[in-house]
């Protein structure tokens, strides 16, 4: 962990060794906070608040603390201080995943060189969600300027870590967290899906950060911001003299992600004939660089990342079927920002922190009213346009632009001020029915809300009724209902029709029958 302070949790049952534990820890460059553990659901209770880069555990020659903590905390790096002990509970000890055990009381001269090991095996932290949507991460580990926030000063030196929602605060990031703990540990492919910018790439790190594989390398390729020609060399790499330019021989991405986790980012934009030397990886673990003679075999974790609907380009042909089985083997799906509008404030607070202490800048926060409309904005952009409003705003320190572009932009358009579409999903709330009896937040709407919204949920019927009406064949609705094939299929994306009905039917998305073409 060079050049990142690591923040450590010092949890003992007696303060009588407290102080030498701290001193140990603290010359080996930790940052080190205090409790006293009165038993272990006083320490669980401790770290929902604040999860420490590791825990300094002081324990009896009774290892049940241990285990409760290591099943709540199952990826936590953990140090045992123990008094006196015995090669039977060390070795149970270790079994739990702990990454060293100290005997009490400490040989101070010994202890902080090993102190300064077990801190340089940690795993990096999770990077920020908004370095992960193209922020400077130059900032890590270097010395800023304090931020005053209320008339006391913030230590910059602190890590920002990950915001607590993105890995599970919601109900549906919590089941995508249980989802990443689950498949971590494991080698197979993982398909993430979402729309641009709600964090695909936080949730391939996570994957990364947890699985066995952490100390080794984490190569992201964005498979649309490389030029087909280019791309192939770029994974797979080239021999010398393998094409006009090659003077040297150069490794591929998989060379240098071996033993480690490839993350190929966009993969629905990857080239057809490129796909197929990819599905040769993935189920041979082989390849060939370009221009050679003998092929390579690597260890590679590869997770996958796209924005469009996968299942669509196969039938267009843009994306192969066994590549697509091969890469779905878990999915998961990331909702946008809108459908998670609880984390925007945490979200918020969080990016706001980051940029002020990167600027120097004071750190201020929006107004209720601000806050208010934030919460209520669709967000298109997702977590990204959210993190450039955030900068905007520790930079220019101007709230009245920021409600001016929020309010100039409905659900993520711009709009004239006195016209709506009515074929806009509504701003707020429930698509269902618009009896006030079962809707009571019905009673705030306008009248153009409550027009807009019923327009809505009665297109929305009428599109889940052809499409049920044609087994789910898109060109043959679209012509139904008289409609363009791109106009329908963006409906159906904003619509999240083909979504619901997967998960209604336990299935992948529907397919369209080809039989009614």
């Amino acid at each position: 962990m060079a050049n990142i302070q690591v923040q450590v949790l010092l949890a003992v049952l007696d303060t009588a060794h407290s102080a030498s534990l701290a001193q140990v820890l603290m010359q080996a460059g930790a940052t080190v906070s205090l409790v006293q553990v009165r038993s272990a659901e006083h320490l669980l209770e401790h770290l929902r608040d604040r999860v420490p880069n590791l825990l300094v555990l002081e324990l009896d020659q009774d290892g049940s603390l241990l285990e409760k903590v290591r099943a709540r905390h199952p990826y936590l790096p953990i140090v045992v201080a123990l008094f006196r002990p015995t090669e039977k509970i060390t070795f149970s000890i270790s079994r739990l995943g702990a990454e060293d055990v100290w005997a009490l009381p400490l040989d101070s001269g010994s202890m902080v060189e090993r102190a300064q090991g077990v801190l340089d095996r940690l795993p990096v932290p999770v990077p920020a969600i908004a370095e992960q949507h193209g922020g400077d991460s130059s900032t890590a580990g270097t010395t800023v300027a304090p931020v005053i926030e209320d008339g006391e000063e913030v230590d910059p030196s602190i890590p920002l870590l990950p915001p607590p929602a993105m890995v599970g605060a919601n109900p549906r990031m919590a089941d995508i967290r249980k989802t990443v703990e689950k498949v971590a540990g494991t080698d197979v492919t993982v398909l993430i899906r979402g729309e641009s910018g709600v964090g695909k790439e936080v949730i391939a790190r996570l994957l990364f950060e947890y699985s066995r594989r952490r100390q080794k390398p984490f190569i992201k390729v964005n498979c649309a911001a490389i030029p087909h020609d280019l791309l192939e060399s770029e994974l797979f790499g080239y021999e010398a003299g393998a094409f006009t330019g090659a003077m040297r021989d150069k490794p591929g991405k998989f060379e240098l992600a071996n033993h480690g986790t490839l993350f190929l980012d966009e993969i629905a934009e990857m080239h057809p004939m490129l796909q197929a030397k990819l599905l040769h990886v993935l189920q041979d673990g082989t390849f060939s660089r370009l221009g050679a003679k003998r092929d390579m075999a690597v260890d590679v974790r590869v997770v996958c990342a796209t924005n469009k609907l996968l299942e669509e380009r196969v039938r267009e042909g843009l994306f192969r079927e066994d590549l697509l089985y091969r890469i779905n083997v878990v999915t998961i799906f990331l909702p946008p920002l809108r459908e998670r509008r609880d984390e925007i404030p945490v979200l918020t607070d969080y990016l706001l922190r980051k940029y002020a202490i990167q600027y120097g800048r004071p750190l201020r926060r929006f107004s209720p009213d601000a806050a208010e409309r934030m919460t209520q904005y669709d967000w298109p952009g997702n977590i990204r346009e959210l993190e450039n409003l955030c900068k905007r705003f520790v930079i220019v320190g101007s709230e009245t632009q920021i409600l001016r572009e929020l309010s100039s932009h409905r659900n993520g358009r711009a709009t004239a001020p006195a016209v709506v579409s009515a074929l806009e999903p509504p701003m707020a709330g429930s698509l269902g029915t618009m009896d006030d009896d079962k809707n009571p937040d019905n009673s705030d709407l306008s009248l153009l809300e409550v027009g807009r919204r019923a327009a809505w949920e009665a297109e929305r019927r009428a599109i889940q009724h052809m499409l049920e009406a044609t087994h789910w064949n898109r060109r043959e609705a679209s012509r139904r209902l008289q409609v363009s094939y791109k106009a329908l299929l963006n409906k159906l994306k904003q619509m999240q029709l083909e979504e619901e009905a997967a998960r209604e039917l336990g299935t992948e998305v529907p397919q369209e029958n080809p039989s009614t073409h």
